[in-house]
């Protein structure tokens, strides 16, 4: 590797390594830092777009990038495992393994540190053929296990491939004690690949 290659490459990340301490002490102060349950992914998702988001200074808005489901779907349901990653710009912030459940529940257990916590429970609804939206509800507590509010993380996604992959948008927001909204975390796309029995 060239030498102005290796340098612009070692001040990508002293910059991002930056940007990562400043929103982590910006979220630390406001207090909705997660340590427990599905949380701390939560905090993971928000650091990393907004990592993203200052790396490529991307613009605020998330185009939709649902994909229409496919006309000649086999498998119009969504019940099944998956495997998912979340997006922001073309740079992942995080996967994860999710399974829809019959009945309109949802388990999603993270890529991040299982001792803090790493599995997440949602419901789902069909909002038209082949389309399904998606919510979580995350209690967020702060370093010293006092309570500060909740996370919603919300996905609209669209089948596609027959009914093999989804994608769609999703949003991360984050409101007070009382249920006022406070900040959206993070935005963006997610695509999933259907997990099946060999």
């Amino acid at each position: 590797m060239n030498r102005s290659i290796s340098n612009f490459l070692r001040n990508i990340r002293n910059i991002t390594a930056v940007r990562v301490a400043v929103f982590s002490t910006v979220t630390l102060t406001f207090g909705v830092t997660a340590n427990a349950q599905c949380g701390s992914s939560f905090s993971a998702m928000a650091a990393a777009a907004d990592s993203v988001r200052n790396q490529s200074q991307i613009s605020k808005s998330i185009s939709n990038a649902s994909a229409s489901a496919s006309d000649n779907s086999v498998n119009t349901s969504i019940v099944g495992l998956w495997h998912i990653r979340f997006l922001v710009g073309d740079q992942q912030i995080q996967e994860a393994y999710q399974i829809w459940n019959v009945g309109g529940t949802e388990v999603h257990n993270p890529n991040v540190d299982p001792r803090q916590g790493n599995v997440c429970l949602g419901a789902w609804r069909e909002a038209a053929p082949q389309t399904f939206k998606l919510t979580h509800r995350v209690w967020l507590y702060d370093t010293n296990g006092n309570f500060q509010g909740v996370g919603h993380l919300t996905e609209t996604v669209s089948l596609g491939d027959r009914g093999n992959t989804h994608s769609g948008t999703f949003t991360l927001d984050i409101y007070d004690l009382s249920g006022t909204f406070l900040v959206q975390a993070a935005a963006g796309t997610v695509v999933g690949e259907r997990i099946s029995p060999n």
